[in-house]
């Protein structure tokens, strides 16, 4: 005998798979609003940016302006003649003002070191009477040497150059240029130079 099994259990009806209705109007109501959020922080970022490329635009105006302001005022120097001939006039001041102290420090270092050793070379070897110097010329720190003087007897001259020759300052020195003569009062007036002598040598 057979048997008939019937495998087949109704069961409930709201048991059936998928979204429900309220479910899919919910999820439709997020993401709407999701994409309204979206959509106005795209558009706050869209006027953010147009606000920044307003305010670049406007400077950038502004330094054209500033910039074409300057040009129109701008002149461009000029050299003042008369301010360069007061440089130069001021330069040849200094020039001379330099060479001038130059020479008194050359003049200093003379009578320092030429002139103090042969006067005292002169006063050294003067002799003690009969004969005396009336002038006593010195150039070129010492390099050029004049006398002039008066003497009693005319062998005094010869006995004073032979004593000036023994001086350490003096000696070595010749004495080129010599004048004598008479004068009143029965004296030898005579000139002794060695500049003379040094200027016949370098010919």
């Amino acid at each position: 005998m057979m048997q008939n099994i019937n495998l087949y259990q109704p069961g409930d009806k709201h048991s059936a798979v998928g979204p429900r209705p309220t479910q899919m109007l919910v999820g439709l109501l997020v993401l709407g609003l999701v994409m309204a959020s979206h959509a106005a922080w795209l558009g706050w970022q869209w006027r953010v940016v147009d606000s920044a490329a307003v305010q670049a635009e406007t400077q950038a105006q502004s330094a054209e302006q500033a910039l074409a302001s300057l040009r129109a005022g701008y002149q461009e120097p000029r050299l003042d003649p008369a301010l360069v001939q007061r440089t130069s006039e001021q330069q040849a001041e200094n020039g001379e003002l330099a060479r001038l102290s130059g020479y008194l420090d050359s003049l200093d270092a003379q009578r320092s070191l030429g002139f103090v050793p042969l006067l005292a070379g002169l006063a050294e070897r003067h002799p003690p009477t009969g004969l005396w110097l009336t002038r006593i010329r010195l150039d070129d720190g010492g390099a050029e040497l004049a006398l002039q003087g008066l003497a009693q007897k005319q062998d005094l001259l010869p006995a004073y150059l032979h004593s000036l020759g023994r001086s350490a300052s003096l000696s070595g020195r010749t004495f080129g240029h010599f004048d004598i003569e008479r004068v009143p009062g029965d004296l030898l007036q005579f000139r002794l130079a060695s500049r003379a002598a040094q200027e016949n040598d370098d010919e």
